[in-house]
């Protein structure tokens, strides 16, 4: 588990739930933080009981992207030093987006107010999005003057499509919680009282899922705009073989002749 005031982490009951907890600034992503959720995404990544993840935040917000006011310091850098250094910090996340991108469990984002500038890649990069009517996104690196980071370029294409994502991008306009789910940012929109009770209720069915299954489908998906057909194909092929041989499979063919609802164990 992660050790760092600045993340809440849990583990109960096959769900893994990551809350960035620093609500006084929306959540704004510090670079302890960064080494903290990286370090309990790998964990969720090895650990077998863990067959769900939640990512949320603390308070109002779900995460307002990098701190900004941290950045004042070093725009007084000369341009020899603060490229390096702006460079150091927006690869410093790229590993936490790779872990999301291969992670063979489903991740849940639970979000209330703010998505703001690279927080919009969290989102985008989670398998499932419920988030509250009041939420509000936007990328708003253009308004300090940069392109964006956070895995935003490579996500928004493929879930908003070109050119909505070149009007997010470079307008920096604020999209509205059903303008998102119109999109395709967000799975579902519901009243900000309903966001846990809703979440809840997907959590579970995750955490009591196929895991093997969801997480191989999770990963053909993923890469399937990037293949061709017959190489999507021979994948599907291997990963349904590998399917076959878990309990949860045998599990599922018994309770289908069996005409009962089948009760996966994640194996």
């Amino acid at each position: 588990m992660t050790d760092n005031a600045e993340l809440l982490t849990d583990i109960a009951d096959g769900v893994a739930t990551l809350t960035f907890n620093r609500p006084e600034v929306r959540n704004a992503l510090s670079p302890d933080m960064v080494v903290g959720i990286q370090s309990f995404l790998a964990e969720c990544e090895r650990r077998d009981d863990v067959r769900c993840i939640v990512m949320t935040g603390a308070g109002d917000h779900f995460m307002a992207g990098g701190d900004v006011k941290g950045f004042a310091g070093a725009i007084d850098a000369p341009p020899v030093e603060r490229a390096p250094d702006f460079e150091r910090r927006a690869r410093s996340a790229m590993p936490i987006f790779t872990l999301l991108e291969r992670m063979p469990k489903p991740v849940v984002a639970k979000v209330r107010g703010a998505v703001a500038g690279a927080s919009v890649g969290w989102v985008a990069a989670s398998d499932f999005v419920i988030a509250a009517d009041t939420s509000i996104f936007i990328v708003a690196h253009i308004a300090l003057g940069t392109s964006p980071d956070g895995a935003v370029t490579w996500h928004l294409p493929r879930m908003v499509g070109l050119r909505r994502a070149k009007e997010m991008c470079i307008l920096g306009d604020r999209m509205s919680a059903s303008e998102a789910l119109a999109a395709g940012l967000v799975n579902r929109v519901v009243a900000e009282a309903d966001v846990d009770t809703e979440t809840e209720r997907l959590v579970r069915r995750l955490a009591n899922g196929p895991t093997a299954a969801i997480g191989a489908t999770k990963l053909l998906l993923n890469g399937a705009l990037s293949r061709s057909q017959a190489a999507q194909m021979e994948l599907e092929a291997e990963s349904f073989a590998a399917c076959s041989v878990t309990q949860d499979f045998e599990e599922g063919i018994r309770s289908f002749i069996e005409k009962r609802k089948p009760a996966f164990g994640g194996r």
